[in-house]
């Protein structure tokens, strides 16, 4: 059945309105592209069975997920434990296909010895416990105390590992540090919708800060650049936040500075923004994953301005502009508001792009030689 593969995935990827479930949707329709048969196996939890999916897969599964204190109380990870549903394996048992793993989450029977002679691929979008752990310094009360244990549970957990045939992380620094639970460690780019040109020829002049603001993360780095950036130079109404979900606390900053905020825009309203802004700002304090909001950023034809942490590990380095501090990030805002970016920098910018993370490619070039 080399032409077959079961992916369990941690969530009910689509609609596509998140990093994981962007990067898990993508790479199921490129997979599909590609003539490969998948059998789609998805934790659902309020997203509900969006009949979108059928389109792209043999079949789907869908599995409860349980959710107790008890299971908070084990000694397996919570985002682990949660997803151990018996059905799954059953399934997993009909044929001899090969499995990908979506992340950590999923990998509570990778070690199952019914599983002992069958491909195990692990897609691994962080270094989980690093994750957890920054979300702990974030957080306070009773969720700093489950992230912090939870961080704790999934470095305990990790050499989970060892079983998988091959891995696939997001960046290098990644791969690096997952090289020792298995050889056959790769990077495989963020799985991403299809790369086109910007449709408009120049960019308006204001300031765009998106993502899904509903994340602590996203949050965080917004009201960052609010207060220490836009707020210091009064320029809060050249500034604009767009994403889903927008929390009250952001949306209440957001009132008191003046900074326009677009909850929930249509996907076709989110990029009509990203193609159309000047400069893009993007701050966040974890340094853990890719931000796919940096790759849609730098596929406009805008400026863009990240802090380190944003960078770190990654190959986007020298696509971007590095601001240090708020000192940093109003000096460059002030210089790239009045001027377009010159084709001199867009073109190895995007030239970069379409070379490395066309999602057919990559999955053709990383991914089909595992499971023939």
């Amino acid at each position: 059945m080399a032409d077959h593969l079961h992916i369990v995935a941690f969530d009910v990827p689509y609609p596509a309105d998140y990093g994981g479930a962007i990067d898990v949707f993508y790479r199921i329709k490129a997979l599909h592209r590609l003539s490969v048969k998948v059998h789609l196996h998805c934790y659902e939890y309020g997203r509900g069975m969006p009949e979108e999916l059928k389109e792209y897969v043999e079949d789907i599964q869908y599995y409860r997920r349980r959710k107790t204190v008890i299971d908070w109380l084990n000694k397996l990870p919570f985002i682990v434990k949660t997803r151990s549903n018996k059905f799954l394996i059953r399934n997993l048992l009909k044929d001899d296909a090969p499995i990908l793993f979506e992340g950590i989450h999923t990998t509570y029977f990778m070690s199952d010895e019914r599983l002992k002679n069958r491909i195990k691929i692990v897609r691994a979008h962080n270094i989980e416990h690093e994750y957890y752990s920054n979300l702990a310094e974030q957080a306070s009360g009773v969720r700093k105390r489950f992230f912090r244990s939870e961080a704790k549970k999934l470095k305990a957990y990790e050499p989970i590992l060892k079983h998988a045939d091959h891995i696939l992380a997001i960046k290098p620094s990644d791969a690096e540090h997952l090289k020792q639970y298995c050889v056959s460690t790769e990077v495989l780019p963020a799985s991403l919708p299809e790369i086109g040109h910007p449709p408009f020829d120049s960019t308006k002049p204001f300031f765009l800060f998106h993502g899904n603001l509903s994340v602590a993360e996203n949050e965080t780095g917004a009201i960052w650049l609010i207060e220490n950036v836009f707020g210091q130079m009064e320029w809060c109404d050249k500034l604009l936040i767009a994403g889903k979900n927008p929390t009250q606390r952001l949306q209440d900053i957001c009132k008191q500075y003046g900074v326009m905020l677009t909850a929930n825009p249509s996907e076709e309203e989110m990029n009509t923004l990203i193609w159309l802004t000047r400069v893009h700002v993007i701050y966040s304090e974890q340094d853990t994953g890719v931000k796919l909001k940096l790759i849609n950023a730098l596929r406009s034809n805008g400026h863009v301005i990240v802090n380190p942490n944003i960078v770190k590990g990654t190959d986007f380095a020298d696509l971007c502009t590095i601001a240090f501090d708020a000192k940093d990030y109003i000096e460059y805002c002030k210089s790239f508001i009045s001027m377009e970016v010159s084709p001199v920098e867009l073109n190895p910018r995007h030239t970069f792009i379409e070379e490395n993370l066309d999602t057919a490619v990559n999955c053709k070039r990383y991914l089909l030689p595992l499971i023939k």
